[in-house]
């Protein structure tokens, strides 16, 4: 929780049905949480309430104390003789002195709440822990709904707080286990532990290990020294900051690190002296942990986070990769979806590495899963000689072949085109006009204006600009170009495109939320925007990355076929993309069934690159999902597979 939090600002909305950017929870139970801390006038009072009631179902207070509070009274006393058991972890806040109301009673009386045990990702089982450990996550959870809500959506934004389901926290360790070098770890740390959700993962699943948990926040170490007790455990718990303060070792280190760019410049310099491999990069708070978690271990040791995925494909994080490699072995990572509702365009992963040791044995190559999917391992050779590149990891055999075929077929698309940034106003407020541009104005098209293949504008001009804003605006004019959306969909549809493009006229100004491409052979351009609307590269960029942001940088390394580069190659592609463009501004999409001109672009585009069917099976399969039945039969119709120059 944050330094300046309150935490009784949140009581009004706490654990309601309707909070957004918390844990989703499945008993209605925690309605009554809710209307228990507006009873109460606290929200520590009332998850220290709750935690009576979880004790008791722990066993750690006779059956029917809780019952008997609700009719007779005496809360302080069953308190005190709580916290005398536990050592003062229980309850974790000072008890009201009175407790009277239907929540308080509902909360007493019924039955002990549990935490949301769904998995976020495919194929995952339900958290199946002994009892004592679902009601400690029971109160963890509880807990950091609190914290979250405390700090509400934009201070957790900026302080890239997104605390850990349960489930999540549990196949995090699970994995470390399974995959890292030791199943019966001795030390078990936690550098950003929060309420605790890791520690009791942990404590569940490698009992007799010490348990070390550091947080800067006095109020999210109360809590989970609370919830471990619940557990029948405790730790060693200790505020600090866990990138400056001397830690122990640890045979594990896990843990969810705070996510987000480090803005402070004092903060920034003081990550770069101490971590020189941020250098070059976007400094992030993951990433520093990241590093700071592997010099945390013994030789030896296993580290499990849960980060972001874009470290592995930026291609500026090629010097963390680096000092990763230098330091450890990948053992495994997997893809665990988006379980964070107050970070729905965050991606996540468990990464599992090992730090090497004096006398290092052969590594084995990295397993890889999505979910509980087994996808195709990642030699770890492979690993170093893309490491400056980015790696694209999360590929199955026969996506693995799918991509390997494109490439060998492919230039860079910096080849072929210029690829470069729209115009940042630095103040649209002020500089952007909704309306027609007056005489003498320029037009713009943003973001906004772009569906596949086409531009269906809404009137934008570039109002008073700066001589240097005219000027940056001045070098688009008079020549057509391809945009691109900067910040892709986030449709969770197969077939959705994470690269929309459309044709940008001469007379028209792109705005930052596009991306441009250009090159002085007009039909190599349009095809290029027929190349970029196509499944086979818009296969190849889901495979290739996660990041939600699709920039210049990613955008320059993408294949495109060489033969385009040959004379008269993209007649044909471009003869289609102008089809389609003039057809997509005119006509409505289908949302069941792919334009015949769309199939026709995608068939000219696997002849470019020279797919052979199996390899046009996997892209259009991992495309189109439970639609590949309707659509990749139609790719052999006569009318999709117009001659290739």
């Amino acid at each position: 929780m944050s330094q300046d939090g309150d935490a009784e600002a949140a009581v009004p909305a706490l654990f309601g049905r309707g909070v957004r950017g918390g844990h989703p929870h499945r008993r209605d139970g925690y309605a009554l949480i809710e209307a228990l801390a507006a009873e109460l006038r606290s929200g520590r009072a009332a998850l220290s309430l709750l935690s009576l009631r979880l004790a008791e179902a722990a066993g750690l207070l006779p059956p029917g104390s809780c019952a008997r509070i609700a009719e007779q009274g005496g809360a302080a006393d069953v308190g005190r003789e709580l916290h005398a058991r536990t050592g003062g972890a229980l309850p974790p806040w000072p008890l009201p002195r009175r407790v009277r109301g239907k929540a308080a009673y509902a909360v007493l009386t019924g039955p002990a709440p549990e935490p949301e045990v769904a998995p976020s990702w495919p194929g995952g089982g339900p958290l199946r822990e002994e009892r004592a450990a679902r009601f400690a996550f029971a109160l963890c959870a509880a807990a950091e709904e609190l914290f979250a809500l405390a700090l509400g959506a934009h201070r957790r934004r900026s302080a890239g707080l997104y605390y850990t389901p349960p489930a999540v926290a549990a196949e995090v360790v699970a994995l470390a286990l399974r995959h890292g070098s030791s199943r019966s770890p001795l030390r078990v740390l936690d550098p950003c532990a929060g309420a605790g959700a890791f520690l009791c993962a942990a404590a569940a699943a490698a009992p007799g290990a010490e348990l070390c948990g550091v947080d800067l926040h006095a109020e999210a170490l109360r809590a989970a020294r609370a919830a471990l007790a619940l557990a029948r455990t405790g730790a060693s718990l200790r505020r600090a900051d866990s990138l400056r303060a001397a830690l122990p070792s640890a045979d594990l280190v896990v843990g969810n690190p705070p996510y987000g760019h480090v803005a402070d410049p004092a903060e920034r310099a003081f990550l770069l002296r101490r971590l020189p491999a941020l250098r070059g990069g976007e400094i992030d708070r993951y990433a520093a942990f990241l590093l700071r978690s592997l010099e945390l271990l013994r030789p030896g040791g296993t580290a499990a986070l849960l980060v972001p995925d874009t470290w592995m494909t930026n291609a500026r994080s090629g010097p963390l990769r680096e000092a990763v490699l230098d330091a450890a072995d990948v053992a495994a990572v997997c893809d665990l979806g988006k379980p964070f509702a107050a970070a729905k365009d965050t991606r996540v992963q468990a990464v599992v590495l090992v730090r090497r040791t004096a006398t290092r044995r052969r590594p084995r190559a990295a397993r890889v899963l999505r979910g509980r999917e087994r996808l195709a391992d990642a030699p770890q050779g492979e690993l170093r000689a893309a490491v400056r590149c980015g790696w694209q990891i999360y590929r199955s055999a026969a996506e693995r072949r799918l991509c390997a075929a494109i490439e060998a077929a492919a230039a860079p698309l910096s080849a072929l085109c210029m690829v470069g940034y729209g115009v940042r106003t630095g103040d649209n407020a002020r500089f952007v006009a909704r309306r027609p541009p007056l005489p003498g104005e320029l037009g713009l098209v943003g973001g906004e204006d772009v569906v596949p293949f086409a531009l269906r504008l809404r009137p934008k001009a570039l109002r008073a600009p700066t001589a240097a804003l005219n000027a940056l605006a001045g070098r688009q004019l008079g020549r057509p170009r391809v945009c691109v959306q900067r910040i892709r969909t986030n449709s969770s549809a197969p077939h959705a495109r994470w690269l929309e493009a459309a044709p940008v006229p001469p007379e028209l100004v792109c705005l930052d939320s596009l991306s441009t491409l250009w090159c002085e052979d007009g039909d190599r351009l349009w095809a290029l925007l027929g190349l970029l609307g196509s499944v086979a590269l818009q296969r190849y960029h889901r495979l290739r990355t996660t990041d939600v942001n699709v920039k210049p940088a990613v955008l320059r390394e993408l294949p495109a076929p060489r033969r385009l580069l040959e004379p008269g190659g993209a007649a044909s592609l471009a003869q289609l993309a102008r089809r389609r463009s003039a057809q997509a501004a005119a006509i409505p999409p289908d949302p069941v069934r792919a334009p015949d001109l769309e199939r026709a672009i995608d068939s000219a585009v696997y002849r470019l690159f020279g797919l052979e069917e199996a390899d046009v099976a996997e892209a259009e399969r991992g495309f189109w999902g439970p639609r590949f039945a309707v659509e990749f039969p139609r790719l052999a119709q006569p009318c999709q597979t117009p001659r290739v120059a």
